[in-house]
């Protein structure tokens, strides 16, 4: 059994090698005669019945099915009464202000409200951490000197103009990419600490602002946190649904949207915010990924074809490379599984394929006729360098060197392109 969370995000560049991928280890996963069950989870997703196809070539089931009743459909069930929130949505647009004054005057009114709100110490630790969203880390890194400096001393201001305490808040944390996993950890370790009157005394410090990327979309699963503010409306609906859930997971959630008035788009969805907010889901755009497009192919049928002679045809050891031009009737079979795929997700490919399956076992065979006296062909280099030819190479590497470019990490799909002016 495979189990696939978030199957929204194999979409995109990710999602066609991923497809690509699939090829071989449905095919390895099957070899007893049974194929493996795939069980995938969205919460955010449209056309999944060909996203399916393109990615794991099956029919989809969907579990639960539709409902009868718009008003209980399994997974969103409507509260008429109220009798118990989930999550309040304001959107703010400031006329006549930038976007970093009323960025400013939002969190720091946010931040020192809840430390003058007369409640328990439980009630007050659901709003006391402030989550922010971003669309970029440019945003996000602004905003780490805005809570240092500006937004503080707006706090200040607020606290003497009221006479109430003043909340002092310490450095934001950060989920973002540019942090180090260790770090990463640490926050969210610290994000499960609660807040509590004695906790400066006892040098229990709970985070006071998380400054996130779209990291904090997927797997952030923290119940206490119920209050966030959006900086700018981020690009992708599904994006924008699984960034605010994760606030108001168990208790009432108060999500905040700041809007640009500079920017078109952001005053197009402040202008709609009720309607769009409505049926959010029904805006959900649908994802797009082409296992067998040329590039793709290009990029990794190679080691798809490597895969399948190592793992199922027994030539699995780095000296088995050169014992290819033997194995006839594996060739056969591995184009036989290689097309048989392509056909069921994308016929119009198939020719293209067989022609790229080719010319991959052609290579092969002169590299092997080619090769010098006393020198072996091994799939990867080992050893001294003039003693073992490689068939394979490291993406991006040994640009004179004649072997397949192959990828080692997801961060070789895409490569920068240098324009010349």
């Amino acid at each position: 059994m495979i189990i696939q969370d978030e199957l929204h995000l194999i979409s995109g560049p990710l999602g066609t090698i991923v497809g690509l991928y699939e090829t071989v280890i449905d095919y390895l996963c099957s070899q007893k005669g049974r194929k493996p069950k795939i069980i995938a989870s969205t919460a955010t997703i449209r056309n999944a019945k060909e996203q399916v196809k393109n990615l794991y070539s099956r029919d989809v089931a969907q579990f639960p099915p539709p409902m009868i009743d718009i008003d209980d459909s399994y997974f969103i069930k409507s509260n008429k009464l109220n009798e118990k929130f989930g999550r309040k949505y304001l959107g703010i647009m400031a006329s006549g202000k930038t976007q970093t004054t009323a960025e400013i005057r939002l969190m720091g009114k946010l931040l020192q409200s809840i430390k003058t709100i007369d409640c328990e110490d439980e009630l007050k630790d659901l709003y006391w951490t402030l989550i922010g969203y971003f669309n970029s880390i440019r945003e996000l890194g602004k905003c780490t000197t805005l809570v240092n400096d500006d937004i503080k001393d707006f706090m200040r201001r607020l606290s003497n103009r009221s006479g109430d305490e003043l909340r002092y808040v310490y450095q934001a944390d950060e989920l973002t990419s540019r942090v180090s996993s260790n770090n990463i950890l640490r926050t969210l370790d610290k994000l499960e600490l609660t807040y509590k009157k004695d906790n400066r005394k006892n040098k229990i410090y709970v985070s006071d602002v998380v400054l996130a990327t779209n990291m904090i979309s997927v797997g952030v699963d923290v119940s206490r946190l119920n209050l966030m503010v959006i900086v700018g409306q981020p690009k992708l609906t599904a994006e924008y649904i699984q960034a605010s859930s994760r606030v108001g997971r168990k208790d009432p959630g108060l999500v905040f949207t700041l809007y640009d008035s500079a920017k078109t788009r952001d005053r197009s969805h402040y202008e709609s915010f009720k309607s769009y907010h409505d049926s959010f889901y029904y805006y959900v755009e649908p994802t797009s990924l082409t296992p067998f497009s040329e590039a793709a192919v290009d990029r990794a049928i190679h080691a798809l074809i490597v895969t399948l002679m190592r793992h199922s045809f027994g030539y699995n050891s780095e000296e088995n490379a050169g014992e290819f031009i033997e194995a006839s009737e594996c060739i056969k079979d591995i184009k036989r599984i290689l097309l048989e795929r392509v056909s069921n997700i994308d016929p119009d490919a198939t020719e293209m394929v067989e022609t790229k399956i080719d010319m991959f076992f052609d290579f092969w065979r002169k590299k092997i006729e080619g090769l010098e006296e006393g020198t072996e062909l091994r799939y990867t280099l080992l050893g001294k360098t003039g003693q073992y030819s490689r068939l394979l190479k490291d993406f991006g590497k040994h640009e004179y060197e004649e072997a397949y470019e192959t990828l080692r990490a997801m961060r070789n799909v895409d490569t920068e392109t240098r324009v010349h002016l």
